[in-house]
């Protein structure tokens, strides 16, 4: 291989790299990983901070809708960041078609009208 073959080749891994780690594609919850969990039908609902207690009602009710929720902490690099926004983008968006175009209104109707524990 010639010395410009492989200057040529460390510039497109180096970028393709970027790229990846700028959408977060090396971080657990990503575009990639969406699509995967809408194949499986097993959305997950990523929140960030802290997790607000819920009882098993709920869960009940998540399950109605069908996904759960899981909660990343507050300790959020950019990276993550991204990678959790697309990822929620694309889960919402198998929601809207799956549930109905409202279906985030009435599942947190439902949720509020639950007696806080």
């Amino acid at each position: 291989m010639t010395r410009r073959r492989k200057r040529n080749i460390i510039i497109v891994v180096l970028f393709a790299g970027l790229v990846g780690w700028q959408f977060g594609l090396f971080n657990r919850y990503n575009y990639l990983t969406a699509k995967i969990a809408i194949l499986r039908d097993a959305p997950v609902i990523v929140e960030i901070g802290d997790p607000e207690p819920c009882g098993e009602r709920c869960m009940e009710i998540r399950e109605k809708y069908g996904f759960t929720v899981e909660n990343f902490g507050t300790k959020v690099t950019g990276s993550q960041l991204r990678g959790i926004k697309d990822y929620n983008f694309e889960i919402k968006n198998y929601m809207i078609r799956k549930n109905g175009e409202n279906w985030a209104e009435k599942y947190k109707d439902e949720i509020d009208i639950l007696p806080h524990e």
